[in-house]
């Protein structure tokens, strides 16, 4: 095992920690401020669900820091991106899961953290390629969304508006891959809930939890890289 695995398995487990210990007392406070049942806070006293908060945060890390190319100033650049939107997209995830709403202020954290990088990317590189991808990622992102809505099926503001900001900041590509493994999840989640007999399709389920995901998956391995990689593109 070379000293540079080392290193990032220590920094991501470092990391991975801190973030499971941030994200609970924040999902807790944002969450709190959406509802007025004290019961829909009660999973996050739950030592299993800390506990899962956690682990969750550390393969998270562990995930992105194992798929970022550190020999490469650009993908390092963006590596550091995917590593700090980790602390929003967690928060969103729980809060989400606890009281079905995203908090608007996690999603101006992520815009503001996408404009740092965008920002610090054009002036390394001398370019604003960046811009247009996000610019198309956005809109893209926001149009995806109202597809359901005209298939009359219900899709909540808070859910259209991070699916928007996940464009912006991850692009068309990454954006397309999230979604289609949003919809993987959403589907095996749909299978649980028969087989268990605790719902149906027609359940209404929180989808932030899923949509993370499928950001987080996005980042770490972008079918765009993995295809070229392969030889297929």
């Amino acid at each position: 095992m070379t000293g540079l695995m080392v290193g990032k398995i220590i920094f991501s487990l470092v990391y991975g920690i801190l973030l499971g210990i941030i994200t609970i007392p924040l999902s807790k406070w944002l969450a709190k401020r959406r509802t007025d049942d004290p019961s829909k806070l009660a999973p996050l006293v739950k030592t299993p669900i800390r506990i899962l908060i956690v682990f969750a945060a550390i393969v998270a890390a562990l995930g992105i820091s194992f798929t970022t190319n550190t020999e490469d100033p650009g993908a390092l650049r963006e590596g550091v991106r995917n590593i700090i939107l980790l602390i929003p997209v967690f928060s969103i995830a729980t809060v989400d899961s606890l009281v079905r709403k995203i908090p608007n202020p996690l999603l101006l954290a992520m815009l503001v953290i996408q404009a740092v990088y965008i920002t610090v990317v054009s002036i390394m590189t001398e370019s604003i390629d960046e811009i247009p991808k996000a610019i198309i990622g956005f809109f893209l992102g926001m149009v995806v969304c109202f597809i359901p809505s005209l298939l009359k099926i219900p899709m909540g503001a808070g859910d259209i508006k991070y699916n928007g900001v996940i464009g912006l900041c991850i692009g068309a590509a990454g954006y397309f891959e999230s979604m289609i493994l949003m919809a993987v999840f959403v589907v095996i989640a749909f299978v649980y809930l028969k087989i268990s007999k605790k719902g149906g399709m027609k359940t209404l389920i929180p989808m932030g939890p899923f949509i993370s995901l499928g950001m987080v998956i996005a980042m770490c391995f972008p079918l765009s890289v993995l295809f070229s990689s392969s030889g297929l593109i």
